[in-house]
């Protein structure tokens, strides 16, 4: 039996090579006067052909280029102040899930007023419709253009944690794969790592839907095929459109609900200092093992996306040889499998489920029950 669901999707997604000269069109068609046009580098070549677009339709704008890591409140207050003081009336996103995901939060403030800590730490509610938002992801695994989450540092007390609204999604996609062949290995490993996490641990969540059933298991797919052909030939064209499109379909799968990889891999990573996606890549296989005997068909599907199923064996048995699978991919890209190397003080116990449970630690659509237990073995598993 289906249970109830709720599934939030973006109004356009146009894929292909050089789709982003299709910008100031799109803008020109909104009768848009002045973007926020947010990027992680203004000089890289495709921020001034962006740029050229708009002074080529008369719509004016204001660069900001303060997401220079991980988002926090500084950067995103900063940029709700120069939104409002420029009288922007639509924004851009050009970049990785940081950039996309401070733009998420900049529209939405610009309109519905307060600090971005009275939505994510004190419960304030969005009333407002934030206005147009054009998400162009230069990145392929965080799957920030398809999801209504902004995942921000907190600067005051340290913690890694989200705020969301269905109207903070983009409404526009431009998935141009172009735009990632430059990407240096490390990130093209991490940002993976990261879009495989979404698409398994979606695929396994008890929020699951067929809708995102059917993005995750495209996603898995997607990744075993062309992950490993993104990181030893970024020239690759079709391997680089290939894990976009696995990005934005995990994206969207991710609408289910986190599990127990991202459950540690959010508050640990903000507090080892250690980039998402390979947080990630350390707690996929662990969470994995963990949910194993709570999720068994589910794995067993996975093992199928995963092109590692034998029919002859019993479904605990290929969701073994799924996590395998992983491990193996895992390795083969050269993504982290341990956290000791980040760790520099050892946390206490306490400090540790105390730092979880005020980040993630309401979340309940994990197959395993999250508890107290869980986390510290996770932990001791991921060490």
């Amino acid at each position: 039996m289906i249970g109830p669901f709720e599934f939030v999707n973006n109004r356009r997604v146009l894929y292909g090579a050089d789709r982003i000269d299709e910008i100031g069109g799109i803008l020109k068609w909104y009768q848009k006067k002045k973007v926020f046009f947010n990027v992680f580098d203004k000089n890289a070549p495709q921020a001034q052909r962006i740029a050229s677009q708009l002074e080529a339709e008369g719509i004016g704008y204001v660069l900001y280029d303060q997401v220079t890591t991980e988002p926090d409140l500084e950067m995103i207050n900063g940029g709700r102040d120069l939104y409002i003081a420029e009288g922007c009336d639509c924004s851009i996103a050009l970049g990785g899930g940081s950039v996309i995901d401070v733009t998420k939060a900049i529209g939405m403030l610009a309109v519905n007023g307060g600090n971005v800590e009275e939505y994510q730490m004190e419960g304030r509610q969005v009333t407002t419709v934030p206005p147009l938002f054009i998400a162009v992801p230069t990145t392929s695994g965080t799957g920030a253009e398809a999801t209504k989450t902004a995942v921000v540092l907190n600067n005051h007390n340290g913690l890694k944690k989200s705020l969301y609204h269905t109207t903070m999604i983009a409404d526009i996609v431009i998935l141009d794969p172009t735009l990632t062949t430059a990407l240096p290995r490390p990130i093209t490993v991490a940002t993976g790592m990261d879009a495989l996490s979404h698409a398994v641990e979606s695929y396994v969540s008890l929020n699951a839907s067929p809708f995102s059933e059917m993005y995750g298991a495209a996603s898995i797919e997607l990744i075993d095929r062309y992950l490993a052909t993104a990181c030893a030939q970024p020239e690759d064209l079709e391997a680089r459109g290939g894990m976009m499109l696995a990005s934005y379909l995990g994206g969207c799968a991710i609408t289910a609900g986190i599990g127990i990889a991202h459950i540690m891999a959010q508050p640990l990573g903000a507090m080892f200092h250690i980039p998402h996606g390979d947080a990630c890549s350390i707690f996929l296989p662990v969470a994995m093992e963990l949910n194993l005997d709570y999720a068994t068909a589910r794995y067993a599907k996975i093992a199928q996306f995963l092109h590692t199923y034998d029919g002859a064996k019993s479904d605990r048995e290929n969701g073994l040889a799924a996590i395998e699978k992983v491990k193996a991919l895992r390795a083969q890209v050269g993504a982290p499998d341990h956290l000791a190397p980040y760790i520099q003080e050892e946390p206490t116990e306490s400090v540790l489920l105390d730092t979880i449970k005020r980040t993630t630690g309401h979340i309940t659509c994990n197959p395993n029950p999250l508890s107290e237990e869980l986390m510290l073995q996770a932990y001791a598993m991921a060490r």
